[in-house]
């Protein structure tokens, strides 16, 4: 045995039970201080414009994502550096003009920046097969292209009916209660509007009964629970992996397993039960995916319980915050809503006359929809952050290193002064060629993304927000409740907006 060997370890050896204390914490200590220099002053991304705090450890952003406050942080720090920030020490956010183009265009898919993102394998031994959002390049392309069929423009125009059928009793529910004198929270109308008929497109049925019954289904509020225990999962294991699994082992009630497990099941059956329906009485999803896809090509049951549960609350929640958030926007800003109310009355002698065809039609409602967007993007963050490929990217004109998570975050963009002028304000008149916004970089707004991974329901939720606002000024003068004032004030989101109640006074007037 060596003489140094020797000398190394025999001082160890004697040393007190403190004192080996003392040296594992300023072993621990040192290697913390090396990784930070390096972080902040050796990494790939230390060129990249950030608070060198946020460099140097994942806890700052970690931090935020906790609080639900990503979406206000993202566009503070955009605002102070630039639209590409790093965020994270192997994170990157895009807020710039060209993020899009250099991420979702054309290099998408040929040796483009966008990889699978890690939860992959999680979903995939819970389901047996990925999800869209998962899904890595040839993979989303495939569902992306078996899914096609249900969101065409032709299967809208035949959904239509159906869609109409649940807004209607939206109405008339409101009408109910609007009878009984006191204020109504409109926000759970929304939502549960959009659920049902979401619910239905997926599954073939009225399964959730959300309108009727006026009440959340469970396996939707298990959904939105999902949400923020993602995001949580997320930022601690960002911050060490014991950190994850100490607030998994004790703070996460047994009750939330066996959720989970009623979640996974109502999934699981039914899908299976869809499935195994040959028609249904009204033309949903899958019928569309079933009639028109290739050979071969129709989705495995296995890909629709890994698709499902994305296709309802993506299709739903996005919209019911877009038009929820509308309304608001409008009720405090009188005289934009008085120009919309003045707008659709006018254009409509009976509530027949409101269909997805007529409400392209009127100008300003959906201009109001496009600026309460900018202005509170429904997905305030990136969706599917994914990692940089081999080789790496440019981004803005910054090359983003292999190995960096990248997204792009629809709200600091949608504030930020350096493409909209008078950011912070509502005002819909910018896209209606106002001479005093003719400078704004209106082709930054991509409220549901853009090429390849553009939203598969734009139509759809487009349709959906422009009915339910136009129905809802049509038959009721609405009046926002003093409790209701500072509704957007603070929200958290957790992937999606977690909206107080929207309290109004509803009075019938057709």
């Amino acid at each position: 045995m060596s003489t140094g060997y020797i000398a190394f370890v025999q001082p160890l050896q004697t040393a007190s039970f403190v004192e080996l204390l003392a040296l594992f914490v300023l072993l621990f200590l040192a290697l913390g201080i090396t990784k930070a220099v390096y972080n902040a002053f050796f990494h790939p991304l230390a060129p990249m414009p950030g608070p060198k705090l946020y460099a140097i450890s994942p806890f700052p952003i970690s931090l935020s994502r906790l609080q639900g406050r990503v979406p206000y942080k993202f566009a503070e720090l955009h605002e102070k550096y630039g639209p590409i920030v790093r965020v994270g020490p192997d994170e990157v956010s895009c807020a710039g003009p060209t993020s899009f183009k250099d991420l979702y265009g054309p290099r998408y898919g040929k040796g483009g920046p966008l990889t699978r993102d890690s939860r992959a394998a999680t979903v995939k031994e819970k389901f047996g097969a990925v999800g869209m959002f998962q899904a890595g390049v040839q993979e989303h392309a495939q569902i992306r292209r078996q899914l096609n069929p249900a969101f065409s423009e032709k299967a809208s125009r035949e959904q239509e009916p159906l869609v109409m059928g649940y807004i209607n009793a939206m109405v008339q529910k409101l009408r109910d209660a609007s009878a009984k004198g006191g204020p109504v929270d409109i926000e759970k109308y929304t939502m549960w509007t959009t659920f049902d008929i979401q619910g239905d497109l997926v599954f073939g049925e009225n399964v959730f009964k959300c309108i009727e019954q006026e009440q959340y289904h469970p396996w939707l509020s298990i959904c939105m629970a999902y949400f923020t225990s993602g995001i949580y999962t997320h930022a601690l294991n960002d911050i060490s992996p014991w950190a994850l699994w100490i607030w998994q082992k004790l703070f996460i009630p047994k009750s939330f397993a066996e959720a989970q497990d009623y979640h996974l099941k109502t999934t699981l059956d039914l899908v299976d039960k869809r499935m195994a329906t040959k028609e249904t009485d009204h033309p949903d999803y899958m019928s569309f995916v079933i009639s028109e896809s290739k050979a071969g090509e129709v989705l495995t049951k296995e890909q629709m319980y890994a698709n499902a549960q994305m296709l309802v609350t993506a299709g739903s929640e996005t919209v019911a915050t877009a038009a929820a958030t509308t309304l608001f926007l409008l009720l405090i800003h009188p005289e934009a809503m008085d120009r919309a109310k003045r707008e659709v009355r006018s254009t409509f002698t009976s509530e027949q006359d409101i269909t997805a065809a007529s409400v392209t039609t009127l100008s300003y409602l959906v201009a109001a929809i496009d600026e309460s967007m900018r202005v509170w993007a429904p997905v305030a963050t990136s969706f599917h952050p994914r990692q940089v490929s081999s080789g790496g990217c440019v981004v803005d004109g910054y090359f983003i290193p292999e190995g960096s998570m990248i997204g792009i975050h629809n709200h600091a963009i949608g504030r930020l002064e350096r493409y909209f002028k008078d950011a912070e304000k509502f005002v819909p008149e910018r896209w209606l060629g106002d001479e005093r916004y003719a400078n704004d970089s209106r082709e930054v707004f991509q409220p549901f993304s853009s090429g390849p991974l553009n939203c598969l329901g734009l139509t759809m939720g487009r349709m959906e927000t422009r009915v339910i606002l136009a129905k809802l000024i049509y038959n009721f003068d609405i009046e926002l409740m003093p409790e209701s004032r500072n509704w957007l004030d603070d929200q958290k989101n957790y992937i999606a907006w977690h909206k107080p109640p929207l309290m109004v006074k509803l009075t019938p007037v057709h």
